[in-house]
């Protein structure tokens, strides 16, 4: 069963920073994207930068992101089972 994931924006005010979680993901689940898409030839502002669940089928359940997030941003559930 796949797991819903999903990030707070607000509470994750710098992923890039911070990169706790995906430091932390030995299956790499969780990645770093924009939320303003890709502008050729510009640097993008880092407060545009977020985390998002990308590889939801490698996720163990561990619930290692979650506990690491200093911000309390992350929230991983399974469907059947509810949280975690």
């Amino acid at each position: 069963m796949l797991p819903t994931i999903t990030v707070d924006d607000e509470k994750c005010g710098d992923p890039l920073s911070c990169r706790k979680c995906l430091l932390i993901c030995q299956t790499h689940v969780l990645g770093l994207g924009t939320s303003v898409g890709v502008k050729k030839y510009r640097e993008t502002d880092p407060q545009y930068f977020v985390v998002r669940g990308v590889r939801f089928d490698k996720c163990t359940g561990c619930m290692d992101c979650v506990e690491v997030c200093p911000n309390n941003a992350i929230q991983v559930s399974f469907s059947e089972g509810g949280a975690r």
